[in-house]
């Protein structure tokens, strides 16, 4: 019986999803750990792979709007957690949640943000080449 070879475009087509998947796993374990420079850069690597071969251009509207909500978001959550902080001095707020929460939003933008940044990229090139 012979083999069936994957074709490359089948392979390819993987790559972006298993991208989004790993830097998920990535972000929610992160979140728990002291974050480096180098946390940064393999989440905005993840992105821009997210952003090259996950988004269609169908999808690029939706998965842009959904970027916006989703950053704009994790900005106020930042700003109520920090803010919630500063002003409960006297109460016992437990600080291992608050900082979670904050490295997880901001692994999550720089995820999200890389991905965004790529496919705006291509929307406002194909937007010029159409002219």
């Amino acid at each position: 019986m012979a083999r069936l070879k994957t074709p490359k475009k089948k392979l390819i087509a993987l790559v972006g999803p298993a991208a989004f998947y790993i830097g998920l796993l990535v972000v929610l374990v992160a979140a728990f750990v002291t974050p480096s420079s180098w946390l940064y850069v393999t989440l905005g690597v993840l992105g821009v792979i997210v952003g090259l071969l996950n988004i269609t251009p169908r999808q690029t509207g939706p998965f842009l709007l959904a970027s916006i909500a989703f950053i704009v978001a994790a900005w106020g959550m930042w700003t109520l957690i920090t803010t919630a902080i500063g002003t409960a001095e006297g109460l016992t707020i437990p600080t291992a949640l608050t900082k979670e929460l904050l490295r997880l939003a901001t692994n999550l933008s720089v995820l999200i943000g890389a991905a965004a940044m790529v496919v705006s990229l291509r929307a406002i090139y194909e937007a010029a080449k159409s002219r």
